[in-house]
C-alpha cells in the first residue's frame, strides 16, 4: 500500500490499544449470536485473500482515517491475472436480492461442472456463469447441486447443449472447466 505524507497516520500506541479491545470483544463477546452472525457475513462475502485487507480497512473506518466512496461501492475487485469469467452484481438492498430467482420446473436436462465447493464454485456462482457465459436465461435454470470436487445443474433441455458448448473448456479461476450432459446413473459408462 502507497504510503502519502499527507495522510493521516494512526499512532502505533493508540493501534495497540484498540487491537487489544478487538480481541478481549472477540473472546469475550458482549452478544456472540450477533458476533456469529457478523463473522458469517463476513466470511461470505469477503474473499479469504482480501480478509485481513477488509478487516485493515474496517480499523481505519473506525478511527475516522478512511471513509466509504460511494463511486466504488459494490465494484468488485480484480484478481492479479486472473482470467475468470464475469459475474453478476449483487446489491444485497436491492429489489432481486429479496425475491427468489424464477426456476425451471419441468422435465431437466442434468449438467455436470468438473468443480464445486473445494473450487469455491457454489450455487450462485453457477447461476451468474450459466447467465453471464453461458447465455441461459435465470428461468431455465432449475435446481443447482454442489458438491465438493463437483457440481450438477438441472436446465430446460432446449438450452442444455447450448451451455455445455458455451462453458466447456473455459478457464475459470486458473482451471479448465470441463462441462457436459450428466450421465444417468443407470446408464452404462462407455
Amino acid at each position: 500500500m502507497p504510503r502519502d505524507s499527507n495522510s493521516s497516520k494512526l499512532p502505533i500506541d493508540a493501534l495497540d490499544l484498540f487491537l487489544d479491545g478487538i480481541l478481549t470483544e472477540v473472546r469475550e463477546p458482549a452478544d456472540s449470536s450477533a458476533l456469529e452472525e457478523v463473522r458469517a457475513a463476513f466470511r461470505r462475502r469477503i474473499p479469504f485473500n482480501l480478509r485481513s485487507y477488509a478487516a485493515a480497512v474496517l480499523i481505519l473506518r473506525a478511527a475516522g482515517v478512511s471513509r466509504a466512496d460511494p463511486a466504488r461501492a459494490g465494484r468488485e475487485v480484480p484478481r492479479r491475472g486472473s482470467k475468470e469469467a464475469p459475474s453478476a452484481k449483487r446489491d444485497k438492498g436491492s429489489e432481486k436480492a429479496a425475491t427468489p430467482r424464477p426456476r425451471y420446473s419441468g422435465e431437466a436436462t442434468a449438467i455436470f461442472f468438473s468443480m464445486g465447493k473445494r473450487q469455491r464454485l457454489h450455487p450462485r456462482a453457477l447461476i451468474d456463469l450459466l447467465v453471464d457465459v453461458g447465455g441461459v436465461a435465470p428461468e431455465d435454470i432449475g435446481e443447482v447441486r454442489t458438491f465438493d470436487n463437483y457440481s450438477f445443474v438441472d436446465l430446460n433441455p432446449g438450452v442444455a447443449q447450448r451451455a455445455v458448448t458455451a462453458l466447456n473448456g473455459i478457464e475459470l479461476r486458473g482451471r479448465r472447466l470441463s462441462v457436459s450432459l450428466a450421465k444417468r446413473r443407470d446408464e452404462p459408462v462407455e
